[in-house]
């Protein structure tokens, strides 16, 4: 059944772009290119909804049990990117309703990790629960500016991060199938984006089922294993902390909350000839941080051996503009 399911994820979602092309296009729904952008001509934006409807046909049949209070959260935060997608949203807008979604699902359905917090620090990890949801929702749709890019990425992470959560991890195979479906239409010259949409729902959904994976397998939360989960998100983590702190540190009133092409993947991609090969690199680096996710859960001295491809993840990322300058 998880075969069929993932079949007819991927084909609802691949059947869906077409039209959603031709309906962006009569609509004028399109990302049109600036002096930031990393594309040529105008493109619709829309890619989201076709991962969504894949998505959804996927689970009719799937069925997973206990995440559907997980996957209610992401529709309504793809909801948000939708909106954002129709309309240009103020950022702060959007971090709002995202923040005030993650409150809610950490309220209505606790994780594991706000039992597991010392006495009085109660507060400390409910505030660090939502800033991992809304941090890596955000990362997603950051890291979101060349073909091919995040849709790809998100099937490594989730390919990786499923043998780390078990049960909790029930929906991944659908969420696959579908964001394969979309990326065959996104690979470049990518045909369609993925969007604010698209990009906020799979980082939501694979932050949420790392953080959910201890109450969803009838597990004690395990610092080791949450530390595992992360890594799996080093490419992304890594670049959007770089990134910002690169900006912050180099003052001359530059906003971290305006768009720019100052992340790494953006500085080594100065050609829309260059999408696939940085797309590829980036590829290839979560693949590595991947096996160090698997090695660090281990709880051995191979643990070690996994941190230590985690940093070298980060190594390479930050020599990358040197290295193709």
């Amino acid at each position: 059944m998880i075969g069929v399911a993932v079949g007819v994820a991927f084909l609802i979602a691949g059947a869906f772009v077409p039209l959603l092309v031709r309906f962006a296009v009569g609509r004028n729904l399109l990302d049109v290119p600036n002096l930031r952008s990393s594309h040529e001509v105008p493109t619709p934006r829309l890619g989201g909804v076709a991962i969504f409807l894949g998505m959804l046909a996927g689970l009719a049949l799937l069925r997973p049990e206990d995440v559907w209070p997980l996957l209610t959260a992401a529709a309504l935060i793809w909801a948000v990117g939708l909106a954002d997608d129709l309309s240009n949203l103020h950022f702060s807008t959007k971090a709002v309703f995202q923040t005030v979604i993650a409150v809610g699902l950490l309220l209505l359905y606790p994780p594991t990790i706000l039992s597991a917090a010392p006495g009085g620090l109660d507060a400390l990890f409910f505030a660090l629960g939502v800033f991992w949801l809304v941090a890596l929702c955000n990362a997603f749709n950051f890291m979101d500016g060349i073909d091919g890019f995040t849709g790809g990425v998100a099937v490594v992470n989730a390919i990786f991060l499923a043998p780390l959560v078990g049960e909790a991890g029930g929906f991944l195979p659908v969420l696959i199938g579908a964001t394969v479906g979309f990326l065959i239409w996104n690979i470049s010259p990518a045909s369609i984006f993925i969007g604010d949409s698209g990009a906020y729902f799979l980082g939501f959904s694979l932050a949420a089922v790392a953080l959910y994976a201890p109450a969803l397998s009838g597990q004690e939360w395990n610092p080791l294993n949450f530390l595992a989960c992360i890594v799996v998100f080093t490419p992304h983590l890594f670049d959007t902390a770089y990134t910002l702190i690169r900006r912050l540190r180099g003052g001359a009133g530059k906003s971290i909350f305006l768009a720019h092409r100052e992340h790494i993947y953006q500085r080594i991609t100065p050609t829309t000839g260059m999408h696939r090969r940085t797309s590829n690199l980036y590829y290839g680096v979560s693949v590595v941080a991947g096996f160090g996710a698997v090695l660090i859960s281990r709880g051995d001295a191979l643990s070690f051996v996994g941190v230590a491809l985690a940093l070298a993840c980060c190594a390479v990322l930050a020599s990358l503009p040197r290295l193709f300058s």
